[in-house]
């Protein structure tokens, strides 16, 4: 499609957010399963595919994906309370919000080593939309005070951080940040993900306009 309406191949806009272009030459939207079976409502993916979902929307921008881990007195301190998954979502908004504004990001709390399989520090994999490279730093900062480190006179630890500028969506990505989302710890809650109401929002949009446009019309 990107060579007849003669656009540069770009991630998703393509097709998606271009109105101008030509929307009967796109495969979209697609109301039906290959069974036959409508396409399921945004409240019945699961959260894999809401991931997924979400990467493919926040790739539009730049999306710096992150691994960052806890400071170990914060991550004492939220599994005490009980809500560790509640209070660190809080903490990562806050932070975002302060720095850059408010901000589409998502992210999976795990606390198993890949290598091992054994507990180790509770630590996030997630991705933070960037509407400019520039802002990597910033949001870079942002992340690792939420997670505990460079406040409360607290010092950031080894290797507590590291991130990347996401490049190609693969089913792989999904499986990574979930790969120990069902394995119990006493720390965690049984969920593991969360996303940012911004996200959320725009990632439901978007499954809306692909599978069934017209729910989406009649709400405006």
């Amino acid at each position: 499609m990107h060579q007849v309406v003669n656009e540069p191949v770009e991630p998703l806009s393509v097709f998606y957010g271009k109105q101008e272009l030509p929307w009967q030459l796109t495969p979209f939207p697609i109301g039906n399963q290959e069974n036959g079976r409508p396409m399921p409502q945004w409240e019945d993916l699961s959260q894999w595919m809401k991931v997924m979902i979400a990467t493919l929307l926040g790739h539009q921008w730049d999306l710096l994906t992150f691994n960052v881990h806890l400071h170990p007195e914060l991550e004492t301190r939220l599994a005490a309370s009980g809500a560790l998954r509640e209070k660190l979502a809080e903490r990562v908004r806050k932070e975002l919000t302060k720095a850059v504004g408010k901000r589409e990001f998502f992210f999976v709390i795990e606390s198993f080593s890949k290598d091992t399989g054994l507990p180790v520090i509770v630590h996030m994999h997630g991705a933070v939309c960037a509407y400019d490279r520039s802002e990597a730093v910033a949001l870079e900062g942002a992340l690792l005070r939420a997670a505990g480190h460079n406040v409360g006179g607290r010092q950031q630890t080894a290797r507590a951080t590291s991130s990347r500028w996401f490049e190609l969506l693969r089913v792989a990505y999904g499986n990574y940040l979930f790969k120990f989302a069902r394995k119990f710890d006493p720390r965690l809650d049984d969920r593991r993900l969360v996303m940012s109401q911004p996200m959320t929002a725009a990632a439901r949009d978007l499954w809306i306009d692909i599978t069934r446009p017209k729910l989406r019309e009649r709400s405006r």
